[in-house]
């Protein structure tokens, strides 16, 4: 027995044995060659995508940011606003103005007098007590200030928790209010850090949520400030930072939860407005997502090997005399393949049938490979594509009217298709209120273009403020609004046409004087075949409410409204 184990083993046993090692380790190679170069691919495809998403979400963020920094800037700096003193009704009007154009995230708005005293604020919070030491208060007495994001602090307990059931967070606006050279107080907002949420949601597609795509937000020294799934002020707490990010581009980096994200990063874009905050948005996408695909494909190209290696042993037994030569030619193709020469293959064998079988199996191999290559880069391709064009119809879609706040016109005309095709399936009523400010050019002939905004600011309030929550009110171009009112009926239309132009024509201004509307009413009735000429009947509503006077509502079809006699202004 022991002298049969000492024998040399048999040169069909040996080359058995060498061939199918070979084959192995051609197979190994070749799925590291390939695995390396889709995951490299893969990497940058989907790292592409996650700067799209951080940039999205800080050109947003800088917009909203730069929008109610001006918004704030302006308000201050309108004289007519504080003539009768920090406390005075108009003061207070314009509290409640500010408030009005996001109700949801300008939690407080307010006025201290020059020692830092409250006079006046929305919901009279803080009225009477002392802000002097507050940072908002200190810098807005400089100029125009945007504050980075702080816990609440004078309102902790005044203001309900944050949607996410933590305690608000504010980012703060201020500016010096400004009379005849003196400097009489500052204008300040407390912004809720809700809003941050809100436009991450925008920014994120379902899609890319399934994927487990997130975003954070890091301060200037690196700490989050924001985090997904209503963790912030937890890993704030926990002191969590920014992991460091190799190279300029996407990385992979170990977070703080000890797992592997593929991330991208941009910084949050300064301007005169803002300043430069220092904010970091990171897209983060884990990292086991973005390779499955590439672990299952050198996984499959693995167990392929391994059959062709077993294969090949089989049939090398029968070709021992031609074998060395195909074995070298297999070899140096294996090596060009590692390399990813161009037009690189595993050349037929010519010793034997069974060599050749061999050689056509491993071709296979390798064509199969590259076919699940072009797949996956296909799929990446794709995937990339949608995500793309997701992402930039959240961002035209996100766009508002900068002045007033209200939503454009490409928002209202999304909204009036909605409206009218669930009005068709319903058979409910329909209504539009085409709205023109009664000789605008006149104001800002005589007063200037700031004062001009400042009246379709006080109309786009004080429209909105007479107007169902159901309802959409737009700034459709220049001094005209418009009004979408689903459910309502002619006749009910009318009526609120009809308040809205004794609303505006109440309003009385030291400035401008008084400011009158006149407004076309088009609806259709239930079970009507619904059109886009909705709008064009209530333009020529709105026509005749302009030649027949002035300041008063017109219905289609219907004579006129008078809400209080013409006024020339």
């Amino acid at each position: 027995m022991a002298s049969r184990l000492s024998q040399p083993l048999t040169i069909k046993l040996q080359l058995t044995l060498v061939f199918g090692a070979l084959v192995v380790l051609a197979s190994v190679v070749i799925t590291w060659a390939l695995g390396g170069m889709l995951r490299e691919r893969v990497r940058t495809d989907a790292g592409r995508v996650l700067t799209l998403l951080a940039g999205n979400a800080a050109r947003i963020l800088a917009n909203d940011l730069t929008i109610n920094a001006d918004m704030v800037d302006l308000l201050a700096r309108r004289e007519a606003v504080w003539t009768a003193g920090l406390d005075s009704p108009e003061a207070q009007r314009t509290l409640e103005l500010i408030q009005a154009t996001a109700p949801r995230t300008h939690l407080w708005v307010g006025v201290a007098d020059a020692a830092g005293t409250v006079r006046a604020a929305t919901g009279d919070l803080l009225r009477g007590q002392s802000v002097a030491q507050r940072a908002w208060f200190q810098r807005g007495q400089e100029g125009p200030f945007v504050g980075d994001v702080h816990p609440a602090k004078l309102l902790a307990t005044l203001v309900p928790a944050d949607r996410d059931g933590e305690p608000q967070r504010f980012v703060d606006y201020a500016a010096p209010v400004v009379l005849d050279g003196q400097r009489l107080g500052v204008l300040g907002v407390h912004a809720s850090w809700d809003w941050v949420g809100e436009v991450v949601d925008t920014v994120l597609s379902t899609q890319a949520r399934g994927s487990g795509i997130e975003i954070f937000i890091f301060d200037r020294e690196g700490h989050v400030i924001f985090a997904p799934r209503g963790q912030s002020q937890k890993l704030a707490a926990d002191g969590v930072r920014m992991p460091p990010l190799q190279g300029a581009g996407p990385a992979v980096a170990t977070w703080h939860d000890g797992a592997e994200w593929l991330t991208a990063a941009t910084r949050l874009p300064a301007s005169r407005a803002l300043g430069d905050l220092g904010w970091t948005i990171a897209a983060r996408e884990p990292a086991e997502t973005v390779f499955a695909d590439v672990r299952d494909a050198s996984r499959h190209a693995l167990m392929v090997g391994v059959l062709a290696a077993l294969v090949g042993a089989l049939l090398v037994r029968f070709a021992a005399v031609r074998l060395g030569a195909d074995v070298r030619r297999l070899s140096k193709a294996a090596r060009e393949i590692e390399l990813g020469v161009p037009g690189a293959r595993l050349p037929p064998a010519a010793s034997s049938a069974e060599l050749r079988s061999l050689a056509d199996a491993l071709g296979r191999m390798t064509t199969r490979l590259m076919a699940t290559q072009g797949d996956l880069e296909r799929q990446v391709r794709e995937r990339t594509a949608e995500l793309e064009a997701a992402n930039a119809e959240l961002g035209r879609q996100a766009r508002t009217d900068p002045l007033t706040g209200l939503p454009n016109r490409r928002t209202f005309d999304l909204q009036l298709d909605h409206a009218l095709a669930a009005a068709r399936r319903n058979g409910q009523p329909v209504a539009v209120l085409m709205i023109d400010a009664d000789h605008f050019k006149r104001i800002n002939d005589l007063h200037g273009h700031p004062v001009g905004d400042d009246v379709l600011v006080m109309l786009a309030g004080v429209l909105r403020a007479r107007l169902r929550e159901s309802d959409l009110l737009a700034r459709y171009g220049g001094e005209e609004f418009v009004a979408l009112l689903p459910g309502a009926g002619q006749g009910d239309a009318l009526a609120v046409a009809q308040a809205l132009v004794a609303a505006v024509a109440a309003r009385r201004s030291a400035v401008y004087g008084q400011v009158t509307v006149s407004v076309g009413v088009a609806a259709a009735p239930p079970g009507e075949a619904i059109t886009r000429t909705l709008m064009r009947r209530a333009d020529e509503a709105l026509y005749r409410a302009k030649a027949q006077g002035r300041n008063r509502a017109c219905a289609d079809g219907e004579g006129v409204a008078d809400a209080g006699g013409a006024s020339e202004i």
